[in-house]
């Protein structure tokens, strides 16, 4: 998604439960209900407001635009969904490789000249394999693999302290990443699940949880432009 100065929007190569998941600002497994088309079609979308819109105006926006365009009734409910919970794997004789209890000076030097980098400290960088953060919370590294995984991840590991965490895995179908930046990794590495065993030292469990849904009620397919 890319938004200009002016009020213009450029969507490219979108489902329409990816733009309710941007326009009402949730993940896309949030989404459900709605014809089989919604998941499946791929939609672009460019338009321009007749007045000047801010950030804050822009969902609002694109909200009246998939009410226009696809005739889109949705609503709000909270119901009990498949999630995985986040533990503390079995300790090893060595520390997990890529998950680091972060102490002082563990960061790397910021540049006072510049502008700090926002994805350096507390917010995970991510690919479409691969996934390094600083200073980060077990809380905010499994909202990082819900983006990861498409299903809510719900932090049980008990532990309170920043981390340094560098993982990496070898993708398949059912991961949804808004990035499609990729490492080049070794055939032998694993899969996600595997890799957070293997390079974190934690676990990934199946479990269930009360999710707020965004329902899609309504939709029709857009016919021109």
């Amino acid at each position: 998604m890319k938004s200009h100065p002016g009020g213009k929007l450029d969507i490219s190569r979108a489902t329409l439960r990816t733009l309710a998941a941007l326009a009402y600002q949730v993940q896309p497994f949030q989404v459900s209900g709605g014809p089989a088309w919604a998941r499946a079609e791929y939609f672009d979308i460019s338009t321009e407001a007749t007045e000047s819109s801010s950030e804050g105006r822009l969902f609002p926006m694109m909200r009246a635009l998939l009410e226009e365009r696809f005739s889109l009734k949705m609503h709000f409910e909270t119901k009990d969904q498949p999630v995985y919970v986040l533990v503390a794997g079995k300790a090893g004789k060595k520390p997990p490789a890529g998950l680091h209890v972060t102490t002082e000076g563990s960061c790397g030097r910021v540049d006072s000249a510049g502008p700090p980098d926002p994805k350096a400290y507390g917010s995970p960088g991510m690919g479409l394999n691969h996934l390094e953060a600083q200073e980060v919370s077990m809380a905010r590294f499994a909202e990082a693999l819900t983006r990861v995984l498409d299903r809510k991840v719900i932090d049980r590991t008990g532990r309170t302290e920043k981390f340094n965490v560098s993982l990496q895995w070898l993708p398949d179908e059912h991961q949804a990443l808004p990035s499609s930046d990729a490492i080049t990794l070794p055939p032998d590495t694993p899969a996600i699940f595997t890799a957070v065993q293997e390079q974190l030292g934690l676990r990934l469990e199946p479990g269930k949880a009360l999710v707020d849904l965004l329902v899609i009620d309504h939709a029709e397919e857009p016919s021109g432009n």
